[in-house]
């Protein structure tokens, strides 16, 4: 299950080795992390949490894989494993506690999970379906496709419809939905956002590249971008950025949002260790002020 990792791991290399100059202004903001650590695991990354704060996510022994998928309520881990793959991702969770993930290696199936059965998700023929968003009401954010191209899509009522930004890329995930509809995701050095049949492009100021992967029902969009600064966190809404990491993090990857405004992700001081986590909630109104300080 390495191979998104890789995907991730390796742009990001290539962006520190050489990155445009970003805008010095962009405001930061103060936020309380949480930090979330499977005991013993070198990687612990947290990919999705719901309005009651339960979270998922996968961990591993070493940052290149196996992973396991795990829950996360009241203080307590719970683990599974997709039957009969390699490896588990699990990356959203929705209030009737409905997990979605993906599982493999070279060959990817996606599934739903009720804490007691799996449910296979596919979408046609692909040899890679990677269910990455998930709403209340069942909708699901992917890509699709084999592991070395994909394209967007979402799922609602079992169906598939592809979703992808204009333009020729390798690399389309959609990762988040929001219980209105709206979507994000990312290309090869783009975020988009999708609403009522129109995309945007999502691109921190100054940034080489910007990832965004979620988005709540307030609009309040999060990702990470690289920039000459920093690997950082951002949130965005109506077209405003603002900044934030773990504090001494050489990366911060923000992956899910909930209603309240927690939002949840993966930090690392050294790209060998990556740690989980949780921020204190981030309200809309957080972002309404001027988007660069004075």
């Amino acid at each position: 299950m390495s191979f998104l990792r890789t995907i991730t791991c390796t742009t990001v290399a290539l962006l520190c080795a050489s990155l445009m100059q970003a805008q010095s202004n962009v405001q930061t903001l103060n936020l309380t992390f949480t930090t979330i650590d499977v005991p013993g695991a070198m990687l612990t990354s947290v990919q999705g949490v719901n309005g009651s704060g339960d979270m998922v996510g996968y961990y591993g022994d070493s940052n290149s894989g196996p992973y396991h998928g795990f829950s996360f309520k009241t203080g307590s881990f719970t683990f599974f494993d997709y039957p009969g793959l390699p490896s588990t991702v699990a990356t959203g969770i929705n209030d009737s506690g409905l997990i979605v993930g993906y599982a493999g290696s070279t060959t990817v199936d996606s599934f739903s999970y009720d804490g007691n059965t799996f449910t296979k998700i596919t979408d046609g023929s692909n040899s890679a379906t990677l269910a990455m968003g998930l709403n209340n009401g069942g909708d699901i954010a992917g890509g699709a496709g084999t592991v070395y191209t994909t394209k967007g899509f979402e799922m609602r009522g079992g169906h598939f419809k592809g979703l992808s930004p204009p333009g020729i890329y390798t690399y389309v995930y959609a990762t988040g939905i929001n219980n209105l509809g709206e979507v994000v995701g990312w290309t090869d050095t783009d975020g988009f956002a999708y609403s009522r049949g129109k995309f945007k492009r999502i691109t921190f100021p100054g940034a080489s590249q910007t990832e965004a992967w979620d988005v709540n029902d307030s609009a309040l969009i999060i990702g990470w971008y690289a920039s000459s600064d920093c690997i950082c966190g951002f949130a965005s809404k109506n077209g405003k950025y603002f900044s934030f990491r773990y504090p001494a993090a050489a990366g911060t990857f923000p992956r899910g949002i909930n209603k309240s405004g927690q939002i949840v992700g993966e930090y690392t001081v050294d790209y060998q260790t990556y740690h989980g986590f949780v921020t204190s909630p981030l309200t809309a109104t957080d972002l309404d002020r001027p988007p660069y300080a004075d």
